[in-house]
């Protein structure tokens, strides 16, 4: 079993009693090093205090399965507002926002688009802007990420 999944199988508990979504985690050399990398979320946002209680869990499990053989570096952090738009999930949870997309091919003569998501379903999403719904195929979609207003 890869690192990323044993890793993956031992947080699985701690996220669910801890209402905490497991949204990416990556262990990969960069130039300190290996670093494991977990990105967590919950619907309220996480703070400072949730992640650290969940890297004082993961680096005691981590140590007592002796899941990683080499030097690590354990790093646990929110998504942050810039957060990539990737599953149904996501989308549910940004429902009604203001969202920039950015498709692989024109949709309506452009690749660029902005709106407020108003709905999907398997297949597609839909947003309006300025009382134009546009229908999006997610599989079409490059990136989509919540709108900031400064």
């Amino acid at each position: 079993m890869e690192i990323v999944d044993q890793v993956r199988e031992l947080a699985a508990g701690y996220l669910e009693e801890n209402g905490m979504e497991l949204v990416n985690i990556t262990f990969k050399r960069e130039q300190q090093g290996m670093v494991l990398r977990l990105l967590v979320d919950t619907l309220a946002g996480v703070t400072l205090d949730e992640c650290e209680a969940l890297n004082n869990f993961l680096s005691e499990a981590l140590d007592k399965d002796n899941v990683i053989d080499e030097h690590y570096t354990l790093e646990v952090s929110s998504p942050g507002l810039d957060r990539p738009i990737k599953t149904d999930r996501d989308f549910e949870r940004v429902m009604g926002k203001d969202l920039d997309i950015t498709t692989y091919e024109r949709i309506d003569d452009k690749k660029a688009h902005q709106g407020k998501l108003m709905g999907m379903d398997k297949e597609n999403i839909v947003i309006e802007s300025k009382g134009i719904s546009t229908v999006i195929p997610k599989n079409k979609i490059a990136r989509a990420v919540l709108m900031i207003e400064f």
